[in-house]
């Protein structure tokens, strides 16, 4: 009869505790603003918080994107000889919150291949062009998991985290007589994707009519062995 007792006791106890097992993990991302021109800009980029009440935060994935878009005007204004003019740009964001520091670094060059002077410095014609980096965003990934920064994107509302952007120019011509301008222009955003586990779910009526069956079945061995 202890045995019989044992074993319906446990199973009441599997039974329960399948409903809590193996709960996966979840994820979902929240986008930020969007900073038109990052050089010079003081604002900075807004991040929905991880709302608490979806389950406990394990994770916190940071990306900085940046769409490079900027143009480089090159005029050979040498008379008597072609000029291969190389042109490189670049620009540094830094974005700021009390717990970390991420950066992206984003920047290109570009060859030119200009003849003699053609008499009018517009950056056109034969002696001159315009450049301008573009393509698919640069951008930089980190992921963080220490209890400061999970405390610190956790909550209501927004986490604001505080943005920078510098640039960077060359521009060097072999003929050594070279006019140039550099328009720097970059783009910043970014996204946060959480990682956390949900609350366990509630377990379904069928658990409970299985211990209540359990308990039952204990309850009228128990009698059994009593009656005389």
């Amino acid at each position: 009869m202890k045995n019989l007792t044992k074993l319906l006791l446990a199973g009441t106890a599997i039974a329960g505790s399948n409903a809590y097992a193996n709960v996966p993990t979840q994820s979902y991302t929240v986008n930020s603003n969007v900073i038109a021109n990052a050089k010079g800009n003081t604002g900075g980029l807004d991040f929905s918080k991880f709302n608490l009440s979806l389950g406990t935060l394990q994770s916190v994935q940071i990306t900085l994107f940046s769409d490079f878009n900027t143009s480089i005007s090159v005029e050979n204004l040498s008379k008597n000889s072609v000029s291969t003019i190389t042109g490189t740009a670049g620009s540094v964001l830094t974005m700021t919150v009390p717990t970390l520091t991420q950066t992206l670094t984003s920047g290109g060059s570009h060859v030119f291949l200009e003849a003699k002077f053609d008499g009018i410095s517009n950056f056109a014609g034969t002696s001159g062009a315009v450049y301008t980096f573009s393509g698919a965003p640069f951008s930089s990934t980190m992921s963080y998991t220490d209890l400061p920064t999970l405390a610190l994107f956790s909550g209501l509302g927004n986490l604001h985290a505080a943005l920078t952007g510098t640039s960077s120019a060359s521009v060097i011509g072999t003929s050594g007589n070279t006019r140039s301008l550099v328009q720097p222009s970059f783009d910043a955003y970014g996204s946060v994707t959480y990682t956390y586990v949900p609350p366990p779910p509630v377990p379904e009526p069928e658990t409970y009519a299985m211990l209540a069956a359990g308990l039952g079945l204990v309850g009228a061995a128990l009698r059994r062995r009593k009656s005389p």
